[in-house]
């Protein structure tokens, strides 16, 4: 049973990676405890930029000067004013900054619940109700997104199988709860560090993987609640290759990613 187009509107506008930013922009605006606006204006720093600026550092954690004015650049084109301001911030203890490796490292970071609720809803979900029908290159499955058929910066106008695009995003799939309860999923190489890796890397491979397995059974746990019966958008690389689109669901992802997904409509399988 497919949800319907407007549930699934409903569900594009929520679980899109757009709306992170606004998110935690959101948290810095409304805290309580620190009232940065207030803040930024008693110090003389512009309250909007100030608040992207605290965004960038929460996203990046550490970041270098021109990492940090390069996202900043949004709201002035001098350059050199950007860094004064972010480096008056962490004069002011907005974030701290250590020269001896020229970056900035957050102070301030959001709270749990939403970064759990961003972990989950900065990617898209499958498609729970009939997909879009895609009609030319910048088509999608989705009804909410557009954008190129073509992978990366390859996008082209030229004619490409579009039936085919539009027979695997209509190809229907489900969760096997069976196998993503009871098979444990893991990446390569988890068990110790990689030759040359240091500890904190190692350290940051593991706790993306946590990271990732949590919020993948969030995503799966929410999709069948939709109903487990669910397809993917697809897109061509620039060799003509078929990529189905999903960060937490995929069945080109690890073997776990293709062992916890079947097709919605079963068949027995016999000799005969």
């Amino acid at each position: 049973m497919y949800s319907s187009i407007e549930h699934q509107k409903q569900l594009e506008t929520l679980f899109n990676k757009n709306q992170l930013i606004p998110r935690m922009r959101k948290e810095f605006e409304d805290s309580e405890e620190i009232q940065f606006i207030k803040y930024f204006e008693h110090i003389g720093i512009d309250p909007k930029l100030g608040i992207d600026a605290m965004v960038q550092i929460a996203l990046h954690k550490r970041a270098d000067i021109p990492t940090m004015v390069g996202s900043l650049m949004s709201h002035s084109q001098d350059a050199q004013y950007i860094a004064d301001t972010l480096l008056k911030m962490a004069e002011h203890d907005c974030f701290d900054f250590d020269p001896s490796i020229d970056k900035f490292i957050v102070i301030y970071e959001i709270s749990d619940d939403v970064q759990m609720e961003l972990e989950a809803f900065q990617y898209p979900l499958p498609i729970v109700s009939e997909p879009r029908v895609v009609k030319d290159n910048r088509g999608s499955g989705y009804w909410n997104t557009k954008g190129s058929i073509i992978l990366k910066k390859n996008h082209h106008e030229m004619d490409v199988c579009l039936d085919h695009i539009n027979r695997m995003n209509n190809q229907r799939l489900s969760i096997n709860w069976d196998v993503a309860k009871f098979v444990k999923n893991s990446w390569a190489n988890l068990d110790k560090p990689k030759e040359g890796e240091s500890r904190q890397d190692f350290q940051k491979r593991v706790r993306a993987f946590e990271k990732y397995d949590r919020t993948a059974k969030d995503v799966m746990e929410l999709v069948t609640k939709e109903g487990n019966n669910f397809s993917l958008d697809h897109k061509y690389d620039k060799r003509g290759r078929t990529y189905s689109q999903g960060y937490h669901i995929n069945y080109q992802g690890t073997s776990w990613n293709k062992a916890v997904i079947e097709f919605a409509d079963k068949e027995l399988v016999n000799d005969e």
